[in-house]
């Protein structure tokens, strides 16, 4: 019986030794599991890796650029002045002195119109008048002596007024007659010829101040603020689009279209040898420059509920600094925040980091920036 309990201990003792013998195997290989995780990669997905208590990370110096952006529209040019001439009256064309595209000061004379009775009623409104006149002399002598009364004088005087003014009126009308141009400009086709008659529904031709062309486009109404007259604009002919067109903003709209949301402008170039028409259809490029801003990989910005923020390398450790988007930019991001020159920001490596966590640093050599500089908002 003794045997039975002797050989039962030595089994049990065996057992306990092999369970031990595991555990402390089972201890090693965790060991050196723990160990292979500290010396190796912490996140492969992210480039950050541990090695005696500092994280590795790739990084890049901060690097500014102007805000900019570069708008287009399409807009249709007119002239800087454009009439379409019509007769004030009624009659038979007589002459027509001017010839289409040919160039006309203000006050030359496109049109006269039959004009016989108009020059009849001149005539005699002139004679009518000096009668009056004469009547007013003689009796302004007769007056003091008492041979002509103080009331057929005002009588003669009042006689003497209307006459004057009727003589006004024949020759307004018979100004009336000819059609003048009221500015400097190249006058269009016409289908008048002598003999027509016309009336003041009658188009005579168009005439065009071509000096500068005017030219109206539409842009978002949040660029409206930061708009202001003489603005340059780049303009580009849509028929000639290897021609570029120095113009500048001549006129802002007072309102927003409540449908489109979109602000009108009016840009003013000058038209050197009379090369563009009105009507013409332009590409309007317009540039807008703001502030100068951080610009950084788009890599590098977390989120979180209290915001966007990136990790920035202060004394070897990282620091979370909080930044508000301005825009992107071809795989980078404009960004406005307490940074400066000389600041240092993580861009591989980001996730998991905490703040004070110690850094080993590797410049990131991917980063291409579009418009970088390497100093400040000063600069």
């Amino acid at each position: 019986m003794s045997e039975k309990y002797e050989a039962a201990g030595r089994e049990t003792v065996r057992l306990t030794t092999q369970m031990v013998v595991i555990a402390a195997l089972a201890g090693v290989v965790a060991l050196g599991w723990w160990i292979f995780l500290a010396d190796g990669d912490a996140s492969p997905g992210n480039g950050a890796r541990k090695r005696a208590g500092a994280t590795l990370v790739l990084v890049e110096p901060i690097k500014f650029a102007d805000d900019k952006v570069v708008l287009r529209a399409v807009g249709t040019g007119e002239a800087l002045k454009s009439a379409s001439i019509h007769p004030s009256v009624s009659g038979e064309v007589i002459e027509v002195s001017f010839k289409a595209g040919e160039r006309v000061k203000r006050g030359d004379v496109l049109v006269r119109l039959d004009s016989k009775h108009q020059l009849l009623a001149v005539g005699l409104a002139e004679v009518a008048v000096k009668e009056a006149a004469r009547q007013v002399k003689r009796l302004q002598r007769l007056a003091p002596s008492g041979a002509a009364s103080v009331a057929r004088l005002q009588t003669t005087e009042t006689e003497h007024e209307s006459a004057r003014l009727r003589l006004a009126q024949a020759r307004a009308s018979l100004r009336d007659r000819t059609v003048y141009a009221p500015f400097d400009g190249v006058v269009g086709l016409t289908d008048i010829e002598r003999g027509d008659r016309v009336s003041e529904q009658t188009m005579i031709a168009t005439l065009d101040d071509r000096s500068s062309i005017l030219v109206d486009f539409n842009l978002p109404e949040e660029f409206a603020a930061r708009l202001r007259s003489g603005a340059p604009v780049a303009l580009r002919p849509w028929t000639r689009r290897e021609v570029v067109l120095a113009g500048a903003v001549a006129e802002l709209g007072s309102r927003i279209d409540p449908v489109t949301r979109t602000l009108r402008i009016r840009a003013a170039i000058p038209n050197k040898g009379d090369a563009i028409r009105p009507g013409t259809s332009f590409d309007v490029q317009i540039a807008f420059t703001g502030g100068r801003y951080a610009t950084i990989p788009e890599v590098a910005v977390l989120w979180s509920r209290d915001g966007a923020y990136l990790w920035r390398v202060t004394n070897n450790k990282a620091e979370k600094v909080f930044v508000s988007i301005v825009r992107r930019d071809k795989g980078r991001i404009l960004v406005d925040g307490p940074l400066g020159a000389g600041d240092t920001i993580v861009v591989e490596g980001v996730q998991g980091l905490r703040a004070a966590q110690k850094l080993r640093t590797e410049p990131f050599a991917a980063t291409v920036s579009p418009t970088p500089s390497p100093t400040g908002k000063g600069g």
